[in-house]
């Protein structure tokens, strides 16, 4: 089933929701816009959905996938250990373009790790993601929907059409609100490092993480 379905992302259907859940329930693929960029993402409940990503974009077997998750419980639901300053940070910025990466908890199995046991997460600000990852009750497995190497697809005009044939489903909501992928915070030491510079100004973090600003 290779279906594209046009939606509104800030007023998604029922209809289209349960659908694209369902899919990600019975480990398949959706491809969808977040406010950053377009994801192809997977269950994390999914046995196979996370691998037939990392195949689907030609990425790196050792470099793990991020995942998408509601709110800031889930830096004690997938993280173990996460300091202060990331629920901090995680109360300020999400759901929000800000991905925090925290000590993996043995809930995220290994190959979801990088090489020091930590774990990728993203609260997205975007109704639709929200209801995707409610409807199928568990956070969904993710990365950009491009090929590893290209550029990441701002909207649904840039999306490969590989990358779109592959999917069970691909959610076209036209733009993205941000064109560029998340800042990640990396959040296993005992000060946060911007790893990736993102919609969200590394000066911005640092001064909330340091409590400088509210």
């Amino acid at each position: 089933m290779n279906k594209v379905i046009h939606i509104d992302p800030e007023n998604p259907s029922a209809e289209v929701v349960n659908l694209a859940a369902t899919i990600l329930r019975d480990g398949g693929i959706v491809v969808f816009p977040t406010e950053t960029v377009y994801g192809i993402g997977a269950s994390a409940t999914s046995c196979l959905g996370p691998q037939e990503i990392i195949d689907i974009k030609m990425r790196p077997k050792n470099k793990p996938l991020p995942w998408l998750v509601e709110d800031e419980a889930a830096l004690d639901k997938y993280g173990v250990d996460a300091p202060e300053y990331a629920h901090t940070l995680a109360r300020a910025f999400w759901p929000g373009a800000m991905t925090l990466v925290v000590k993996a908890a043995d809930i995220v199995a290994p190959e979801f790790r990088d090489d020091r046991g930590a774990v990728a997460l993203r609260s997205p600000d975007h109704e639709l993601v929200q209801e995707l990852i409610r409807a199928s009750g568990a956070a969904i497995i993710t990365t950009s929907a491009n090929t590893s190497g290209k550029p990441a697809a701002a909207s649904f005009e840039e999306l490969e059409e590989r990358i779109i044939a592959a999917a069970d489903v691909t959610l076209d909501g036209g733009e993205t609100a941000h064109g560029m992928a998340s800042t990640v915070v990396d959040c296993t030491g005992p000060e946060p490092v911007v790893t990736r510079v993102g919609p969200i100004p590394a000066e911005e973090i640092m001064a909330v993480a340091k409590g400088l600003t509210s």
